[in-house]
């Protein structure tokens, strides 16, 4: 049987932490972590606002067939949301507008430019969190051709291999490395925008990625305090004897005192939402307060 007590408002309180996760995710199960690209191109002034059923390009799914769409609405979009107020050749920012490009930096390393074909990546939220970790990204399989042969059909070359330098851009080669892509940390948006690795990776776009995510985790507090003079009395059961449910006399002497098991938290409707388990019965004080804090992760 169990004993009741209010928590007041003060014994209940909210922390919260970052949990970094690893990713590393090779490419013969990108698809099935929900990875997704796809190729976005511009089209030419007249297609701008009449697109041809030739604009339409295959999309990636997992178990079942290729679904189509507009690639040069994919370049339009990303450039709106990304690239609009970039030079197409220097990458830096040209004019300020009411229209959110997502700056992650204003350091010069954040340039971005985008051309005329861009390799968008997809990364689900339930992989990356609230955000990519800024420095964490990388991608491609990092083994050099043989003799220099981009022929190759199934390794991406050392130097197209990305990597995030913390700053919003992807680096060829390494975090030092010319302009590469960009990566948009909190949408897991991973954008290939040098000809020369946009080619690569549309040719061979399944490739290994590791990345760290960001993960809040919220934790309930709540401190139970219990008197000196309070919960002194056994409720078990098993404690009773007799018709009248006396309580036996090996418990009834002073040194005895009830041990606390389990603690239970009920809703204002009475209503059972949690239950912590003490890892070894604690002997409740009648001389000292006795607390007990409950942790309860979300």
């Amino acid at each position: 049987m169990g004993a009741w007590k209010q928590l007041n408002q003060q014994d209940v309180y909210l922390t919260t932490y970052t949990a970094k996760k690893s990713w590393n995710v090779n490419s013969n199960t990108l698809q099935t972590e929900g990875i997704r690209y796809y190729h976005a191109a511009s089209s030419s002034l007249e297609d701008k606002y009449y697109l041809k059923p030739t604009d339409l390009v295959g999309g990636p799914t997992s178990g079942s067939e290729d679904p189509t769409f507009h690639a040069p609405l994919l370049h339009a979009g990303i450039r709106q949301l990304y690239f609009k107020h970039h030079n197409i050749y220097s990458g830096s920012l040209e004019q300020s507008s009411s229209f959110d490009t997502y700056m992650q930096s204003s350091l010069e390393t954040g340039s971005r430019a985008l051309d005329g074909s861009a390799l968008v990546y997809t990364i689900p939220k339930s992989r990356f969190g609230t955000h990519i970790e800024p420095g964490s990204f990388s991608m491609g399989e990092f083994k050099k051709y043989v003799d220099d042969d981009y022929s190759n059909g199934f390794l991406i070359a050392d130097a197209n291999t990305l990597h995030d330098d913390g700053e919003g851009a992807l680096r060829l080669g390494n975090v030092s490395g010319s302009l590469g892509g960009t990566i948009i940390y909190p949408h897991g948006r991973v954008i290939i925008t040098n000809s020369d690795a946009d080619i690569h990776y549309r040719q061979v776009p399944l490739q290994d990625m590791e990345w760290k995510s960001n993960v809040p985790i919220y934790t309930y507090n709540y401190t139970v305090r219990l008197s000196d003079y309070e919960f002194n009395h056994t409720q078990n059961p098993t404690a009773l004897t007799g018709s009248d449910n006396r309580v036996r006399n090996e418990l009834t002497g002073s040194a005895f005192q009830p041990y606390i098991t389990t603690v239970g938290l009920y809703n204002d409707s009475n209503e059972l939402i949690g239950v912590g388990k003490l890892s070894k019965p604690l002997p409740k004080s009648k001389n000292t307060e006795t607390t007990i804090q409950i942790k309860l992760d979300i």
